[in-house]
């Protein structure tokens, strides 16, 4: 990886660094390839290194500021966010808006704007064209995930995984009859020599009513790392407008549109 070759992930938690500090701590959910993910060796046996889209935009955009990054992806998306929120961390990567998480969590701007899709068994299809349509289906979820742009709740999922690689097992065995995930996401689980969308059995399809989702970088309120987003805000509106993201997109996810 360009910027991040050798570097070292840990799991150890520091507390909250002072807003002057030369290095912040940001967590991320492990292995959603483009954006974040563990570098693999030849036996396919996770290194130490991470890395992906979100990665080199953030170690760029904190580097002109001055600032440098622990990257923090051995944590649960959940624990995660549970961290951040308890100060033990100062920012969770690529967290999706949603109102109940805007009562705790202040957000950057939107670095990257996501395809809502459903999908489902070939075996036993659905037949959901619009959101309403989810109503008719039991869904499978994960846990700590926002599905607010599918206007579907927590109680309205069977949400007892942690993992991309759970939710598709509980599909294939018949446990739910669908579940609700962004284009980009299953489509980036080939950069790890698994082609989900080339599963024969998996089809999915738009759900054109849906919200399409964005990635934000999201601090605890009231936090000294809450008071790093308007000039952090800047640094990505400067990569935006100079097109550095859309290259650093087109790097990981050279055959997928991008858009911020």
């Amino acid at each position: 990886m360009r910027y991040l070759r050798g570097l070292l992930v840990t799991s150890a938690i520091m507390p909250w660094l002072p807003l002057w500090a030369q290095e912040v701590s940001i967590c991320a959910d492990p292995d959603p390839p483009p954006w974040t993910y563990w570098v693999r060796d030849s036996q396919d046996a996770k290194t130490n290194t991470f890395t992906g889209s979100s990665v080199d935009t953030f170690t760029i955009a904190f580097a002109r500021l001055g600032t440098k990054i622990r990257f923090i992806g051995d944590l649960p998306w959940a624990r995660c966010l549970q961290m951040v929120q308890e100060g033990k961390i100062d920012f969770a990567m690529d967290a999706y808006y949603s109102a109940e998480r805007a009562k705790v969590f202040q957000y950057s701007r939107h670095y990257n704007t996501l395809t809502p899709q459903v999908f489902y068994r070939a075996q036993k299809p659905v037949r959901v064209r619009v959101v309403a349509d989810l109503k008719n289906y039991k869904g499978c979820g994960m846990l700590g995930a926002s599905y607010e742009h599918y206007k579907l709740a927590a109680t309205d999922l069977d949400l007892g995984v942690n993992t991309y690689e759970g939710m598709m097992a509980k599909l294939k065995a018949g446990r739910c009859d669908y579940f609700v995930e962004e284009l980009e996401v299953i489509a980036g689980y080939k950069k790890l020599g698994r082609d989900l969308l080339g599963d024969s059995d998996l089809l999915h399809n738009a759900v054109s009513d849906a919200s399409a989702p964005a990635y934000h970088l999201i601090a605890a309120k009231g936090s000294a790392a809450a008071q790093m987003l308007p000039s952090l805000n800047s640094a990505l509106e400067a990569m935006i407008q100079s097109k550095e993201l859309a290259r650093i997109w087109k790097k990981y996810m050279p055959d997928g549109p991008f858009s911020p």
